[in-house]
């Protein structure tokens, strides 16, 4: 459970309340995962107000101090608390509201409807990353490994892109994920210089790079790794230009420590990838924040001075695109840990020929 004191400062009375009605951060609060529903935090309360279909799970499920909440017409049930608890004001996600819902809340809910402030918070609250989190967070991460290391039994030449990317979805659901991460980039020969690649009916060749972006989801938590391997064989360029990425890699890790900026990890791998004359190839940023979403704050580029913080985890993965040639890509998560960071992943860095 988060800390709910942090979220209580943007409380300046008992008069005002908090209203969270994104699926992530519902799930955040109250450790329980569902379509629909809020979440409301007073200054003594925290309430998971859910209907019918969620009611009798998240009873078993949360714990307290969060209570759970029947409702019927969601509207109707927070008008009903926020006058039995005389609250005023209530102050709304301004990140993941729509104005139309914005809109909604405010014509239809009696207290003040505020917009400034609780997003933000949320975010900040996210980035530190709780023991129990991280844990989850490795556990996916085992779970994409274990998938990874079985999948490379069928990468040959003849097998297409989209075979390795439906066995690999398989896998990872059939060893505990809930499902993938994001949709899954299984990527060979020219398609590795799209760094976001589809993967479709290309058919692996002997001497292509094969680029894995994988992940999965357990207990609400994604994990992301990226492996760049070779089949069969690798040109002395494309050795090359796998190994400038492994030092830009390893350049940005040795930065990932407490009190950096998320600005210090992206210049020590853009540095290293410029200097050795790639420098246009590397058109994205280094690295992002994971948890609950597979993209969260901070963003790891040049012009984010987030100050990084113990129990942060966020991605290293740097690259080069060599458009209509090849690409490559290498992506661990890191527990930040004051100056040594702590490598979430278990799977080698050196060049993989298959």
């Amino acid at each position: 459970m988060p800390d709910l004191s942090l979220l209580r400062e943007l409380l300046p009375d008992e008069r005002t309340a908090l209203l969270i009605t994104s699926d992530v951060n519902r799930r955040y609060l109250s450790g329980f995962p569902a379509s629909a529903g809020a979440v409301v935090v007073t200054k003594s309360r925290l309430i998971l107000m859910v209907d019918f279909r969620y009611y009798e799970a998240a009873q078993r499920a949360v714990q307290p101090p969060c209570e759970v909440v029947r409702c019927t017409r969601l509207i109707d049930d927070l008008n009903h608390i926020f006058l039995q608890e005389n609250i005023q004001s209530v102050c709304i996600e301004d990140e993941s509201v729509t104005v139309a819902y914005c809109n909604e809340l405010q014509q239809a809910l009696i207290p003040q409807v505020l917009t400034e402030g609780l997003s933000e918070k949320l975010i900040e609250m996210r980035t530190i990353k709780s023991a129990d989190e991280v844990e989850k967070i490795i556990t996916a991460q085992r779970i994409t490994e274990r998938a990874y290391t079985e999948v490379l039994n069928i990468l040959r030449p003849g097998v297409t892109e989209r075979k390795v990317a439906v066995e690999l979805e398989h896998l990872i659901k059939l060893y505990g994920g809930e499902r993938v991460a994001f949709d899954l980039i299984c990527i060979t020969g020219e398609n590795t210089s799209l760094p976001h690649g589809v993967p479709g009916e290309r058919v692996v060749k002997e001497g292509d790079f094969f680029t894995f972006d994988i992940g999965a989801v357990y207990e609400g938590y994604h994990s992301d790794m990226t492996r760049t391997v070779a089949v069969k064989s690798a040109t002395d360029e494309m050795r090359m230009i796998y190994d400038t990425v492994l030092q830009a890699h390893l350049k940005a890790e040795q930065a990932i420590k407490a009190g950096n900026t998320a600005a210090d990890v992206d210049i020590a791998a853009r540095d290293l990838i410029e200097k050795s004359g790639y420098g246009e190839y590397f058109g994205h940023s280094t690295g992002h924040g994971v948890g609950l979403d597979i993209h969260e704050a901070p963003t790891v580029y040049k012009t984010n001075h987030t100050v990084l913080r113990d129990d942060m985890v966020i991605t290293d993965e740097p690259g080069i695109y060599l458009p209509g040639r090849f690409g490559v890509r290498i992506e661990d998560m890191y527990l930040v840990k004051g100056n040594t960071p702590v490598d979430l992943a278990q799977i080698p860095k050196e060049l993989t020929i298959i």
